[in-house]
């Protein structure tokens, strides 16, 4: 008797063993799927990363699990996982000027991480499913997301030493809506006799910045016109 139940303990820790492995193995297919659509995209956090991330998420509800008879709930440790890989997640974010970048990058780490989770807890339909839905996202989506112009803000500066304010501000507007630019708001600064008005418009696609200038600097009475970025 106590020969067949060392038995059926080894076939059962044996069992449980490669139910971990497969878990793992999973995990690391999962988060190479998605790392290898980063990594395509020359991303900082790429094929590796985002395995490491699915298999050490995986392993973390692994753990849990076994020990989880009041030593670790499993419950904080999925917790801790989806907090603690914000961390990670920040450091693929880069800000240059008024761009941002490795926000997608970011999220996909978070959700490689929850996809460990659901694999460390045997929903692998889920898992699966969701890997599918982001690479349609990152990859279908973002195609997509290209073919819709982008839109962007912009400060126009007129500078003019003379000139009646209201025709100057109509002619400019005017020269600004031939070119698909819509005025937001308009900024008037006096000094004298002289005017400086400040257009702010919204573009929608890339916007013909030298043509813009040097239509408004046509304008009689402009002295000088320039173009500003919106740093947000």
């Amino acid at each position: 008797m106590a020969k067949k139940e060392a038995v059926v303990g080894h076939w059962g820790k044996m069992a449980s063993s490669m139910d971990i492995v497969t878990k793992l193995l999973l995990a690391a297919l999962f988060g190479g799927l998605i790392g290898l659509e980063r990594e395509s995209h020359g991303r900082p956090a790429g094929l590796r990363t985002n395995i490491l991330v699915c298999v050490g998420a995986t392993l973390i509800m692994v753990v849990a699990r076994s020990v989880g008879s009041g030593v670790v709930d499993p419950g904080r440790a999925i917790a801790g996982v989806v907090t603690g890989i914000g961390f990670l997640g920040a450091g693929a974010i880069i800000k240059m000027g008024n761009i941002v970048r490795g926000l997608t990058t970011a999220a996909s780490i978070w959700l490689v991480a929850v996809v460990g989770i659901a694999v460390g807890e045997g929903l692998y339909g889920v898992a699966a499913g969701t890997t599918a839905l982001a690479l349609f996202v990152l990859v279908v989506v973002d195609r997509l997301s290209q073919a819709i112009p982008a839109v962007s803000y912009h400060t126009v500066r007129v500078s003019a030493p003379e000139g009646e304010l209201t025709e100057l501000e109509e002619a400019c507007r005017r020269v600004l809506e031939e070119h698909g630019l819509r005025v937001l708001a308009t900024e008037v600064r006096a000094e004298g006799r002289a005017w400086e008005l400040s257009f702010h418009v919204r573009a929608r696609g890339i916007p013909p910045v030298i043509q813009v200038v040097r239509d408004l600097g046509q304008i009689r009475g402009v002295a000088r016109a320039s173009w500003e970025d919106f740093r947000g």
